[in-house]
């Protein structure tokens, strides 16, 4: 059987470890989306952008076409 010593601690370990997954986590979504205009979720923005300006052409296009 657990003692209430050693449940606390497990306790205050799966705390810290909140914590530290936290910290990472925020670190690594400053690191994504700092950089200017070279950092990967502008990069990932802007291709999509492209890509829907792309789309959104086809179909007028094909509409066109098709109405001729």
């Amino acid at each position: 059987m657990y003692s209430r010593k050693s449940i606390a601690l497990k306790v205050r370990q799966a705390g810290q470890s909140s914590a530290e997954y936290i910290i990472v986590t925020t670190f690594a979504i400053l690191v994504l989306i700092e950089g200017g205009s070279s950092a990967p979720v502008t990069e990932l923005v802007t291709a999509m952008k492209n890509a829907y300006r792309g789309f959104a052409y086809a179909i007028s296009y094909a509409t066109t076409l098709m109405a001729l």
